[in-house]
């Protein structure tokens, strides 16, 4: 009997979880862990059954790698690439808008010349989370998180330029 899409979405989650958890407290370098996760997503595309799953697997791919990127204290030419092809992909919600463009300012330390991209892809993230419902209480965490975010770019003597800001 074929599997509900519900259980296949949730092993995927399962086997990325599972996967990037084992890659990390192995601390295995950052190509393994790209290798890992996009042998992950072929696998699960050859089972999606229409061009939005294969699009949504190689979206979760990328955002992990970002995500990723970050925590291994990667350069430019680790971040860069795969945070475009997040942005090329589209964000799945706006709660992973908010957690890359909020790394992303946070990882300008390692590449201040990409400040201008990161403070307008903030400042974007901020307008649509100020839309939500006051009494939602994820529109306060999220604009605490993107507060953080700039409050750690400016301990290290970045901050974003007039058009940019709050």
């Amino acid at each position: 009997m074929a599997r509900s899409r519900k259980e296949w979405w949730s092993t995927i989650a399962e086997q990325r979880e599972w996967l990037t958890f084992g890659l990390t407290h192995a601390e295995q370098p950052f190509e393994v862990f790209v290798a890992a996760l996009r042998d992950l997503e072929r696998q699960f595309t050859r089972e999606a059954r229409s061009p939005a799953e294969r699009l949504h697997l190689k979206r979760l791919t990328a955002l992990d790698v970002v995500d990723e990127a970050f925590g291994q204290s990667r350069p430019w030419e680790d971040f860069g690439p795969w945070l475009r092809k997040v942005r090329r992909l589209g964000f799945p919600d706006l709660w992973n808008r908010f957690h890359i463009s909020t790394i992303y300012v946070q990882s300008l330390p390692r590449f201040p010349e990409q400040a201008e991209d990161a403070f307008a892809m903030l400042a974007d993230t901020e307008r649509r989370v100020r839309r939500l419902p006051k009494h939602r209480h994820s529109r306060q965490q999220m604009l605490d998180g993107i507060e953080y975010a700039r409050q750690v770019a400016a301990r290290h003597g970045i901050n974003p330029t007039r058009k940019h800001g709050r």
